[in-house]
């Protein structure tokens, strides 16, 4: 398998954990009553503190190198702030000003601007497998989310705004670590971007304040999030993406909606309708569309 392959394969990994802890994230929610505000908290420090630990074991002399760097110690605070962070954090606030949806929708936007920041750095134009594989991306995305409903784009300002800013967060997770992780890989950035995300997360939120309790489900569950869900899925999908390209690493993530869509049906035993087949369709030509054109003509 070529590099690209490679990347590809290991990009959609990210994506598909995504998409399960999605599923796992709406058990403990919904069939559990657990506070997506501990859900969050925990996947950020718990992942953060696995990956360290993880980095630690392979390369110590690289950890304690990063250590006694202060600019790149700030660079991975703000991945894991304006990143990793802000990300869950705006789009939650987007679903509570709108619905679900329409926030997945609006999230996805970052497509678009990722591209946006790909073209202007590199003074390209995207080509026209990219421009087909952004209208996939966009439309199947929309119908698994929305099942073809315009009417639930009909949203408050703030639905809207909260939207779009996680759009730009969701754009700056993937864009920020780049340059980091060619040097350092991406184990050692996003543990540490997790574990700033997390513990900032932790205090804006004042989550010490939100009532929690554990049993074993919620247990095996959450250790899921956090180790599938969260350190695999971020590690995996940037790593991907670093290979293959911000810009069209975000848009093989949209492999997430369809496994989460997939496991909700199969677990939490929810129906879909032709329409969701249809969005399935769109989104997997968005892989195809992009893993032919790259395997071909790499840019």
């Amino acid at each position: 398998m070529s590099k690209y392959g490679k990347g590809v394969a290991i990009t959609l990994l990210g994506g598909a954990c995504w998409g399960l802890s999605g599923t796992c994230g709406q058990y403990l929610c919904s069939a559990q009553g657990m506070d997506t505000r501990w859900v969050t908290c925990l996947r950020l420090l718990g992942a953060g503190i696995i990956l360290l630990l993880a980095a630690c074991i392979q390369d110590r002399e690289q950890l304690k190198q990063i250590a006694h760097q202060p600019r790149t110690l700030l660079h991975c605070v703000i991945f894991g702030v304006c990143g990793l962070m802000f990300t869950q954090f705006s789009y939650l606030t987007s679903i509570t000003k709108s619905n679900s949806g329409t926030a997945t929708v609006l999230q996805y936007l970052s497509t678009i601007l990722v591209l946006l920041f790909v073209c202007i750095t590199t003074r390209k134009l995207p080509v026209k497998r990219e421009w087909l594989a952004i209208l996939s991306c966009l439309l199947g995305t929309f119908l698994v989310t929305t099942h073809g409903s315009f009417t639930t784009l009909y949203i408050s300002r703030e639905g809207l705004l909260w939207g779009f800013i996680s759009a730009v967060a969701a754009a700056l997770y993937i864009i920020l670590p780049q340059d980091l992780m060619k040097q350092w890989g991406s184990t050692m950035i996003v543990g540490l971007g997790m574990l700033s995300g997390g513990i900032a997360f932790f205090f804006l939120m004042r989550v010490w304040t939100v009532p929690i309790s554990f049993h074993m489900a919620t247990a095996v569950m959450t250790a899921f999030i956090v180790l599938i869900g969260t350190a695999v899925a971020f590690t995996a999908f940037l790593k991907g993406t670093s290979i293959v390209g911000p810009a069209r690493g975000n848009m093989l993530g949209c492999v997430e909606p369809l496994v989460a869509t997939l496991t909700t049906a199969v677990f939490m035993h929810t129906s879909f309708s032709w329409i969701d087949l249809v969005g399935f369709a769109f989104i997997l030509a968005t892989v195809f569309i992009l893993a032919k054109d790259e395997t071909k003509a790499p840019s």
